[in-house]
């Protein structure tokens, strides 16, 4: 029975990697997202400039070099971004990486530099918007720029002054509390398999999960705020870092259960599997959902 158990164990956990994009980079990737206020539907392209002469696929381009662009339109907006005055770009590089932004959102989500310069093109005023440097303040940076008060210049580079920081720190939380919930919710269903059904039995399990999911997300959530430096091991290290908190969630749980629901005259063995196996139905969902939900998660 012990065998049966621990290998329906090991399935829940490994479960997850049969249901990913099989693609030999995995893991999640830092990102740099900056929101463009007052663009007034002007059609606007957007790279960062980078001191860097590659990140992940992307490389510095010249006039000489070969690029397979997807559309005309990124070729003609690489190639605008290469005519900006070398003293704008003293220090960095155009990079073979543009996105068309007048919906009013750049985003580089895959391996963005770590210190970078927003450089905007207005093909209709064939105009240029160049930001300060900035560096990449956690994994995932966000950042807003104002152009309400900026005056275009045509055939010209426009300075801005300021890039600031704009990290949404409460979508982030209702992000965390919907996670918890959504986990509390599961391990009252598999208590509910378990035959753990007295109230008192679900209130405990409430208020542990609540407890203990909580500042499992809180940390997660300043584990990946404050490794935007660590760029390129970063993937490596969020998987450990996240069964790791996940085990000890789990050791947790099963220390206050062994407590708790032993005075409702439960099997200490029925409560042993119980504690292992709702959290790894809750960690196997948690990964197969980030991949879906990648919002909530």
């Amino acid at each position: 029975m012990d065998r049966i158990f621990r290998r329906c164990l090991l399935l829940l956990f490994l479960l997850p990697l049969f249901c990913l994009p099989a693609r030999a980079d995995m893991g999640p990737k830092p990102s740099v997202t900056v929101t463009l206020e007052g663009l007034d539907g002007r059609t606007c392209w957007g790279t960062l400039l980078s001191q860097k002469r590659s990140t992940g696929p992307y490389s510095a381009i010249d006039q000489e070099s070969g690029r397979d662009w997807a559309s005309e339109d990124q070729e003609d907006a690489g190639q605008a971004f290469l005519s900006l005055d070398r003293e704008v770009t003293e220090g960095f590089y155009v990079m073979s990486y543009v996105q068309d932004c007048s919906d009013g959102t750049f985003s580089w989500g895959y391996y963005p530099p770590g210190t970078f310069k927003l450089a905007l093109w207005f093909p209709e005023e064939d105009a240029f918007l160049v930001g300060p440097v900035r560096e990449r303040y956690a994994f995932d940076s966000y950042f807003t720029l104002d152009l309400s008060q900026t005056e275009l210049v045509s055939g010209g580079v426009v300075q801005a002054e300021d890039l600031p920081r704009d990290y949404p720190y409460g979508r982030e939380m209702l992000s965390l509390i919907g996670r918890a919930l959504l986990t509390v919710a599961l391990e009252l269903a598999v208590a509910w398999l378990f035959k753990f059904r007295s109230g008192d039995m679900l209130f405990w399990i409430i208020v542990v999960n609540l407890v203990t999911q909580g500042l499992l997300n809180l940390g997660l959530n300043v584990f990946t705020y404050f490794c935007g430096a660590l760029t390129g091991v970063t993937a490596l290290f969020t998987l450990p870092v996240y069964v790791f908190l996940e085990l000890m969630v789990t050791l947790a749980e099963l220390a206050v259960y062994r407590r708790v629901l032993a005075f409702q005259e439960m099997p200490r063995g029925r409560i042993t599997a119980y504690a292992w196996t709702a959290n790894a139905c809750s960690c196997a969902v948690g990964v197969l959902l980030s991949f879906q939900l990648p919002g909530l998660f």
